[in-house]
């Protein structure tokens, strides 16, 4: 019976998989049944046709279909020789691949014969064993050179790797060189990209050129320059990685090379540290080729990516406290989610202040929280006289009072309160897990769907009296919290400043007032990002995670917009200052610098809208798909779409001990199961820990100890869970046993971002003319919000693919436009920057400038962002001309172009290390006239100055500005301890350890610094006074 069974599913996945019709797949089995001996060779037979992806369509070499092959076969002879049969599947010929290419549409006659010629010659020379120099090729010049190319880079592959090219990689690598602008290769992954990359890298070298090999991660690009390093030795070519460079020395160094693998941003990085810091890193490195490896990642998913250079500011250090504050009012709020629809839940509250906070009491003449409660009194609800004493109550009895409303009468409240308030409201209540359940009667359930008059309002009730505001979207909360911090900021200048307001810097004020929604925002995403999802914690530092796309952990990366800083408090880790974008160039920009000269390949160059894309960005390329060079011996087994959490993890437990465990019918096998992201697959793997025959490897994280799995050899049994890490580029290697019994198992178990990404998954297995198969398990409610309430896989993927289509033509239509704006306002920044570069001889003042005039950018770029995300480019390109100008004069006759006391401090600091007393003095008492809150550094200094002219009375005037400098001290002191007090009190619950904090220590020495910055202060006003009395 257990044998009929399995009988059964491989003839219906045969089935569901189309590779054979419902009446060829009955016939079939009715001749197996007659031809074997027994159940067991049925299913020995099914499983050989389902391993090697053998469709009712399949030919062996002369001729015969699979049921004509049966009836050529004793029963006793029938295992074995199928077995042969599919083993010794020979590769396609050179004419076979052409002849696949030529029905695509993709090459032309011409092309095809010159690849054809190429090739041909090639493989005639191979098999004569040794190259015949004195050989005269025949034909086009171009083409006998490329003959002669291609000969000595499969012999240097031969003698380095000790196999040949296939027919599949010339044919690429002659696409490659034929090409004169540019073109995409799509190869099957498994099928040997890196082989043509490097062989066609090498050609371009020899040719005279510098060549640069791009990479989706820097594992992958050293891994790659490691792989092929003996291989270009062979030509005397040098080869380097960029991404693991450290110091300017070690860039310079590596851009020598002849070959530099790396990644986009480590390229863009470095051409900015060239071009905009005007460093020496690649100064005479050329933008001759380019070659691109996963193109598709690159030049689709990251295509308007943005790479930048932080700048850190001084004066930004001010901003600590706003953020602080925006995080205090911001972190009241938590996610909570039914299993279809996401909620923020507001702040426990009063159920009547929670009533009074929902509705518009404006409108309703309502003017006190408590008038709502006396309803409540009126109907029974609450004990009379509840309003009275809740009304004169302290605050123990209020609590008390509070809390003696239970759930239910809660729940009769809000249901009550409709027939005095036109709304409807949804009171939605908490199970154990802590998933939001709709607690609504059948009448009012009626009444919602017949009345849609009244708005609805939805909110929870929890017990002890407390209920929380529900809302669909932050952007109904952003206003009132921007207009609360508002009224709680005063932006200081001459005047000092106002009590019990925030203090800011006055020429701050542009910048605040512009961002301060766009911060809101942010710190609404550090509430909804998870550790272990879409970053990591490490070394007291935030560490963003690729996880939608490559499942690396960006080392180098920090997020804009305080969202960097939002996610620090959430951690109570120290407290880093914002940055300012003053430099970025985007992927497209950077691949333009080629000039037409970009080559890549990939295992998914994507749809015919996604080429649209990239033939509209890049119009000088083409693009070709290359057949795989054996049959294709991937079979994917229909997926499955679980409704819960638990079903969906007891479906790939039960999937994956089902196809690494061995059967009546084959051994064991190997399986990959890439997770979402790294929580899920340690959940995951903590599951099938022990559960698994063999081990069960983790595999989230690109920069420790496990961070090559390339180096194991996975045997029967084995499991890896991994992220998308290694979904892309990764080389899973299973042992030869694995291969015989059906291959690598993968499991994808997220919905991919689109087919791209997901056939990459898919290509970890079934490569090199090996079998294999995939499958994927899906839970519904962890697919996005978009996608929900579909209840069929492929309908789920269909409607996936809808989206990202969509998502192509919202990049085109809007992204781009507003990239290519930024960039034109960077370039025409650059051109007045420069000019200071060439102008200013002595470099220190060059360095102070070029930081003064980089600030103004940076302030100005972001004051200007919604007229950027507008494109209102002429508006925008004439303010800059103008702004950039004045500021520039401003710079060259020593004023600040932002009125930041911070500029003068600098300047002024440098002359009075050229000792320039006097005109130091003049620039500290610029700050000090300008805003005297923060001016103490510019006090402390100046009474320095002060002492050394010596001028009249220097001495009470020098003191006069040290107590001055005390009092500034003061204002630093108060708001690095307004940000500490917000930032720990908005972590209480969370913050149960009784060790200190990273952030509590880093405010502990802040205090201190500035604490010793008074004492010595106090020490010099106490030692003047001393020499004042002599």
């Amino acid at each position: 019976n257990n044998s009929r069974t399995e009988i059964t599913e491989i003839v219906l996945r045969l089935v569901q998989t189309n590779l054979w019709s419902p009446v060829e797949a009955t016939d079939l089995l009715k001749r197996l049944v007659e031809k074997c001996q027994d159940d067991t060779a049925v299913l020995k037979t099914l499983h050989i046709i389902e391993l090697y992806h053998v469709s009712e369509a399949w030919q062996d070499e002369n001729g015969r279909t699979v049921c004509q092959f049966l009836e050529s076969v004793t029963p006793e002879d029938l295992l074995k020789e199928l077995d042969c049969l599919m083993r010794k599947e020979n590769n396609k010929s050179l004419e076979i691949v052409l002849d696949e290419i030529r029905e695509g549409g993709w090459l032309d006659d011409i092309a095809l014969k010159k690849v054809h010629d190429i090739v041909k010659a090639v493989q005639d020379q191979i098999k004569k064993q040794e190259s015949d120099a004195d050989t005269k090729a025949q034909g086009d010049e171009e083409i006998i050179e490329l003959q002669k190319h291609l000969e000595k880079l499969c012999r240097a592959v031969h003698q380095c790797k000790h196999w040949w090219p296939r027919v599949t990689q010339m044919i690429s690598w002659c696409l490659l060189a034929l090409s004169k602008s540019g073109n995409l290769l799509e190869m099957e992954t498994g099928e040997g990209k890196s082989c043509v990359i490097a062989m066609f890298a090498a050609m371009r070298v020899m040719k005279g050129e510098k060549v640069d090999i791009v990479s989706s991660s820097s594992v992958l690009s050293q891994r790659d320059a490691q792989e092929w390093e003996k291989f270009y030795k062979v030509f005397n070519i040098t080869v380097d990685t960029n991404t693991d460079k450290a110091t300017d020395e070690s860039r310079y160094k590596c851009y020598q090379s002849d070959i530099v693998y790396g990644t986009v941003e480590t390229f863009a990085a470095d051409f900015l540290r060239q071009d905009f810091e005007q460093k020496n890193i690649r100064p005479n490195r050329k933008f001759q080729c380019i070659i691109v490896d996963e193109v598709d990642f690159l030049l689709l998913d990251h295509g308007v990516q943005l790479t930048y250079l932080s700048s850190d500011i001084t004066s930004l250090q001010h901003l600590s406290p706003v953020l602080a504050m925006i995080w205090s009012a911001v972190s009241q709020y938590a996610l909570v989610a039914t299993n279809s629809k996401t909620f923020l839940r507001g702040p426990p509250l009063p159920f009547y202040r929670t009533l009074y906070d929902m509705i518009d009491t404006e409108t309703l003449n309502i003017e006190n929280p408590i008038q709502l409660l006396q309803i409540a009194e009126d109907n029974g609800l609450v004990p009379l006289g509840f309003t009275q004493d809740l009304f004169t109550s302290d605050k123990n009895k209020l609590k008390h009072l509070i809390n003696s409303v239970n759930q239910d009468t809660m729940l009769s409240f809000f249901s009550t309160v409709e027939q005095y308030l036109p709304y409807q409201f949804i009171p939605y209540i908490l199970d154990n897990q802590g998933c939001l359940h709709i607690n609504l009667s059948s009448n009012k359930e009626e009444k919602l769907q017949t009345s849609k008059d009244a708005p609805t309002v939805p909110f929870l009730v929890l017990e002890d009296g407390l209920c929380c505001s529900l809302y669909e979207s932050e952007d109904i909360i952003n206003p009132s919290i921007v207009e609360n911090i508002r009224q709680h900021i005063y932006f200081t200048s001459s005047d000092g400043k106002i009590q019990d307001r925030l203090s800011m810097p006055g020429f701050l004020q542009g910048l605040i007032e512009e961002k301060l929604a766009t911060w809101i925002q942010n710190a609404f995403i550090a509430i909804k990002l998870q550790e272990g999802r879409e970053y990591l914690v490490q070394n007291n530092q935030i560490l963003p995670v690729d996880f939608k796309s490559t499942g690396i952990v960006e080392l180098n990366k920090k997020w804009g917009d305080g969202l960097q800083q939002f996610l620090e408090m959430k951690h109570l880790l120290t407290l880093s200052t914002m940055s300012t974008i003053t430099n970025f160039i985007s992927n497209v920009s950077y691949f333009r610098k080629y000039k037409g000269q970009i080559y890549g390949t990939t295992g998914t160059l994507g749809t015919e809208s996604d080429l649209q894309f990239l033939i509209e960005l890049y119009p000088s390329l083409s693009a070709c798909r290359i057949p795989s060079f054996n049959r294709k011996k991937l079979f994917e087994i229909k997926g499955i779409l679980k409704n819960s959490t638990e079903e969906w993890k007891d479906s790939i437990s039960s999937v994956l001990k089902k196809q690494i465990n061995p059967t009546t019918y084959r051994n064991g096998r190997a399986a990959l199961v890439i997770c979402e992201d790294i929580n899920i697959a340690r959940e995951i793997h903590e599951m099938i820990t022990g559960e698994v025959p063999g081990k069960a490897i983790l595999y989230i994280r690109n920069d420790n100890e496990v961070s090559n799995i390339s180096d194991y050899v996975l045997s029967p049994g084995d499991v890896i869970v991994a992220t998308n890490l290694a979904g892309r580029g990764t080389d899973i290697r299973v042992s030869k046993e694995v291969n015989d019994n059906g291959g690598l198992f993968v499991i994808l178990t997220f919905l991919s971002q689109s087919t791209r990404v997901e056939l990459q998954a898919f290509g970890r297995t079934a490569r090199k003319g090996q079998p294999g198969s995939v499958q994927c398990i899906l839970c519904s409610n962890k697919v996005p919000l978009t996608l929900q309430g579909t209840k069929n896989i492929d309908d789920l993927k269909d409607r996936r693919d809808l989206f990202a289509k969509q998502k192509v033509k919202h990049v085109m239509k809007y992204d781009i436009p507003e990239v290519i704006l930024r960039e034109k306002l960077f370039s025409e920044y650059c051109k007045i920057l420069f000019s200071v570069y060439q102008e200013i001889t002595d470099k220190e003042d060059r360095t102070i400038a070029v930081a003064i005039m980089n600030e103004y950018w940076g302030t100005w770029l972001q004051i200007k962002s919604e007229q950027i995300v507008q494109l209102k480019e002429i508006q925008l390109l004439n303010n800059l001309q103008t702004d950039i100008g004045k500021a520039k004069y401003k710079s060259e006759t020593n004023e600040s172009p932002l009125s930041s006391i911070y500029h003068y401090i600098r300047i002024a600091n440098q002359m009075l290390f050229d000792e320039k007393i006097e005109e130091s003095a003049r620039l500290f008492k610029k700050a000090m006239d300008l805003d005297k809150t923060w001016a103490a550094i510019a006090f402390y200094n100046h009474a320095y100055c002060t002492i050394r002219q010596r001028k009249e009375n220097y001495l009470e005037d020098s003191i006069t500005d040290l107590e001055e400098a005390k009092k500034s001290l003061l204002s630093f002191t108060e708001a690095w301890l307004v940000t500490a007090q917000l930032v720990m009190m908005s972590n209480h619950a969370s913050n149960t350890s009784n060790e200190k904090s990273n952030f509590q220590k880093n405010t502990d020495i802040k205090c201190q610094v500035l604490k010793f910055f008074e004492k010595n202060i106090t020490s010099t006003i106490k030692k003047l006074e001393e020499i004042k009395e002599r």
